[in-house]
């Protein structure tokens, strides 16, 4: 596909208005960042963006990525958290940010101004615990989501298991669950979101049932970055072959392609995020419809040309069905 205009910038504010109530989400094209949060000043093996979420909901990127962690500091005052349960979002054990952290609730609340003021659109949102994961015992971490972050905004949230038409989940976050419930958990696998809870470290396919996930991500050296994009692309042609079946079309047989675009080794400076995505983002091959989700770092590289891309493809698939 040649390079898209400029001037298509403004029609990706509300991309998802014009697809078809219809539709499954996964029969998209999807951008989506890794670590979203990741764009300030912290370390350079952490930083993974270089915008905001919301300059990245505003150039049609609808796939969010949140790690988090207990606060590393409290009772110093409310920017650094008032109390465990401020969650900071994290990049493997590193915060954010640098000095204070970045807080999960501000992230939300961001996601949440958006889709308040563009009800056309839905932003798939994706939590998992991160840093020293030991002090959470039992259901504490599903448990703390769901009384803090979720469960008073749950107006605001598309939270079945399962994979929703367009016109359900216009106006409201989706929940992608990267966390497991145990025994003591408030909710249930049916009214907590996505399940997506667990799949192969390092895995360049991993097929979970109702999700099939590309995700190597120990890029050692220069040279394991073509091995990535071998992977993320033979990922897009298992998402783009999958979804020109009947079966791909029916909620029950449907399937979220997840497609991790990032890769980094933190003892390698020429294999930090924006190395790395360098050496990626020029190379996948974001050319066909029905991609699923590409969720990619420094997602601004060359003027948002991989969102745009995928928006194209995504209302091809629109017009094609409308």
């Amino acid at each position: 596909m040649p390079p898209l205009p400029p001037s298509e910038h403004a029609s990706l504010i509300e991309w998802l208005s014009q697809i078809p109530d219809n539709l499954l989400l996964s029969q998209l094209s999807i951008p989506g960042t890794h670590n979203s949060s990741a764009h300030h000043l912290s370390l350079p093996s952490v930083q993974c963006q270089g915008t905001s979420v919301t300059d990245q909901l505003r150039h049609g990127v609808r796939f969010f990525d949140f790690r988090v962690a207990k606060p590393f500091l409290t009772n110093c005052g409310n920017a650094f958290g008032s109390s465990p349960d401020d969650l900071q979002v994290v990049h493997g054990s590193f915060p954010v940010r640098l000095p204070f952290p970045v807080k999960l609730e501000d992230e939300l609340n961001e996601i949440y101004a958006f889709l308040q003021q563009h009800p056309t659109e839905t932003a798939i949102v994706s939590i998992k615990m991160e840093g020293d994961t030991s002090v959470w015992q039992g259901d504490d971490f599903p448990n703390l989501i769901w009384n803090r972050y979720v469960g008073p905004s749950q107006d605001r949230w598309f939270l079945e298991n399962r994979i929703p038409q367009m016109g359900e989940a216009r106006g409201r976050a989706i929940l992608f669950r990267r966390f497991g419930l145990k025994e003591n958990a408030i909710r249930n696998d049916s009214n907590f979101g996505f399940e997506a809870a667990w799949w192969k470290y390092n895995t360049p396919e991993d097929d979970r049932g109702r999700f099939v996930v590309q995700d190597w991500n120990e890029v050692n050296s220069p040279e394991d970055i073509q091995k990535k994009v071998h992977y993320i692309n033979a990922q897009v042609e298992r998402a783009v072959s999958y979804n020109a079946t009947a079966e791909s079309t029916q909620g029950d047989t449907a399937k979220f392609y997840v497609n991790f675009c990032s890769g980094s080794n933190f003892w390698d400076p020429r294999c930090w995020p924006k190395g790395v995505a360098k050496g990626v983002n020029a190379n996948i091959e974001a050319n066909s419809n029905g991609m699923g989700f590409i969720i990619i770092d420094y997602a601004e590289t060359r003027d948002w040309e991989i969102p745009r891309k995928l928006v194209a493809h995504s209302l091809q698939v629109a017009r094609k069905h409308g």
